[in-house]
């Protein structure tokens, strides 16, 4: 029989946290420059300097650092205030995916103020006038984060959100509030047009670049996760080992290869230190690395926590899209009613009502906002036109095994049910 000290020894994980997207390393290899720049450009705002806005734009592709650098030095802001090393300053951080109105925007912003907003009863302005005079009762200056700000762009009133997050302390008046916004975008240019004159005149803001992790860079990541922040056991690990993973994923500056993406290097040395721990070893392995990248996990463009975001409703209505496909292999699209009557199986089978015909459409329109989907409206076999539905050839079939993405979504869908209890 195990022990638990026989299962203990063979652990080569420390703190599956800190392998985590969530996770905010104490040390940013390789982002000292835009920390120093974006430190720089809204420095009067951590000064307490009032009736103040500083903008600052953070493009760069997914992996690459944006989120973590400026949540890092919220982090900071906060410790520093609490410590009256610095005026008093509050922090909120803003998912685009998670908060897509402007009432929502705003509840969180409360939210990360310590507020309890109720999620009716209130207008938008009733709760924008609130804040506002916390923040002046209190002379907090606010340090804003809009990050997915592509999906914003997006969104019904994205155009109203970023006009706000730019302009916080003009809306109603004469405001004493500092206001410093970073705004992260993973492409900036392909998505500046869809947007108003009047918020492209608000987004006028120093950009900074963050470039795709070469390899050599990733493995200062990789070491500096595994030795500074503790988060796997440094001799279960070695140089060959690290170097098989920076090579896999690290961008060829020369030949423009490679997705630089640091979070899909971290989950290759995560999943090839869990293999090995299955397997009873104490140390990782080569082949636990090919063998991991090989099973189609990675490489892909998306990111497990995007659909972690969407709402059981949306992750159901995805999974019967995976699923008709799955079943119709020869066929490239599958048609709107198909996946309709597959999703209404699954609530059935997850015992929860389904949703209206509207509001399954609206639902299929929002995952193609987010470009899990794609969809195409074609003319039907009988009378009419019909929605036909893919999963995009970047995340789908020749990326993703719909096997697995089918595991991966009834994952998430049991934990949204157990949750609900």
């Amino acid at each position: 029989m195990t022990s638990l000290e026989d299962f203990s020894s063979h652990k080569i994980i420390l703190d599956e946290r800190k392998l985590s997207n969530e996770y905010i390393p104490t040390v940013l290899p390789h982002r000292e420059e835009h920390l120093k720049k974006t430190i720089e450009t809204l420095k009067p705002i951590f000064q307490g300097e009032e009736n103040i806005v500083r903008i600052l734009i953070y493009n760069g592709p997914i992996g690459t650092g944006k989120t973590a650098v400026a949540r890092s030095i919220g982090n900071k802001l906060i410790e520093y205030a609490r410590k009256n090393k610095i005026p008093p300053i509050a922090v909120s951080y803003i998912n685009g995916q998670e908060f897509k109105s402007k009432f929502q925007v705003l509840r969180k912003i409360g939210s990360d103020l310590g507020l309890n907003i109720p999620r009716r009863g209130f207008s938008t302005q009733e709760v924008m006038e609130y804040i506002l005079n916390f923040l002046n009762r209190n002379n907090y200056n606010l340090y804003l984060i809009l990050d997915e700000a592509d999906v914003t762009v997006k969104q019904r009133e994205g155009n109203e959100i970023f006009y706000m997050v730019t302009r916080l302390n003009e809306i109603y008046g004469e405001q004493r509030l500092g206001l410093g916004t970073v705004i992260i975008f993973r492409n900036y240019y392909q998505n500046i047009d869809i947007l108003d004159k009047a918020v492209i005149s608000s987004l006028n803001a120093p950009i900074i670049e963050f470039d795709p992790y070469t390899s050599s860079e990733l493995e200062t990541i990789l070491w500096s996760r595994i030795e500074k922040e503790k988060a796997m056991r440094a001799e279960a690990v070695n140089d060959e080992i690290i170097s098989m993973i920076a090579d896999t994923v690290g961008y060829d500056v020369k030949k423009k290869t490679g997705s630089g993406d640091a979070r899909m290097a971290i989950k290759i040395l995560y999943f090839s230190a869990k293999k090995a721990e299955s397997e009873g070893r104490t140390y990782i392995l080569p082949d636990d690395v090919r063998s991991v990248i090989n099973r189609g996990v990675l490489p892909t463009v998306y990111d497990k926590d995007i659909l972690s975001r969407l709402s059981l409703h949306e992750k159901i209505i995805l999974l019967a899209i995976t699923r008709t496909l799955r079943l119709e292999k020869e066929k490239a699209y599958v048609n709107m009613g198909v996946v309709k009557l597959e999703y209404e199986d699954l609530c059935n089978k997850y015992r929860i009502e389904p949703l209206g015909h509207t509001s399954v459409w609206e639902r299929i329109q929002r995952l193609k906002t987010l470009d899990l989907i794609e969809t195409k409206v074609a003319k039907g076999t009988s009378r009419g036109r019909t929605t036909r539905i893919q999963i995009p050839e970047k995340i789908g079939i020749n990326r993703v095994p719909l096997d697995l993405l089918e595991n991966i979504l009834e994952e998430l869908i049991e934990k949204d049910l157990s949750r609900r209890g």
